[in-house]
């Protein structure tokens, strides 16, 4: 069960609540029902021991509670607990990740970020599935990798479904 990070979209992604859930976007859709404000998934840290990691969270968070498991942090104060997991960190992806927003001098397409609350690069986060294991450049087939979801691209074809990518 992973440890979740959901904000209230309305107020800039502010509280966040912090969770664990088997299924994120069941616990999102439930958390819903009763919070008028639209909630935005931030992330989440696959954990082998859940409850330990949102106690930590907690704890490392109590001069920051608000009411019950929410917390007056920004996103991009969830940021560093997720870099902290590593692989086992992952940034809820931006759903227009591969939009490309222009060119750089070299005529190189430069895309929307992966994350909307902080600039990461492919040697940081996978764009395709938002984890923080980064995406590995082999030598052996000119191309990058990324560890968790195996997805292996040179980022030059880009079909819509890569774009999509997976749903909550």
């Amino acid at each position: 069960m992973p440890v979740y990070f959901i904000g209230e979209d309305e107020n800039g992604c502010s509280p966040i609540k912090v969770g664990v859930a088997k299924d994120i976007g069941r616990r999102k859709s439930a958390l819903q029902t009763g919070d008028p404000l639209e909630l935005r998934l931030l992330g989440w840290i696959a954990s082998a021991d859940d409850f330990g990691t949102e106690r930590d969270l907690h704890q490392r968070l109590a001069s920051r509670r608000g009411r019950g498991e929410w917390f007056d942090i920004d996103p991009g104060e969830v940021l560093p607990f997720l870099v902290e997991a590593g692989q086992r960190g992952f940034v809820a992806k931006n759903a227009d990740a591969f939009e490309i927003t222009g060119y750089d001098r070299d005529a190189i397409p430069e895309y929307l970020g992966v994350w909307e609350w902080a600039d990461l690069e492919i040697d940081e986060c996978c764009p395709f599935c938002g984890c923080l294991c980064g995406m590995h450049f082999q030598d052996a087939s000119q191309m990058y990798h990324c560890i968790e979801c195996d997805a292996l691209t040179d980022f030059s074809e880009l079909s819509p479904d890569d774009r999509d990518g997976p749903e909550d």
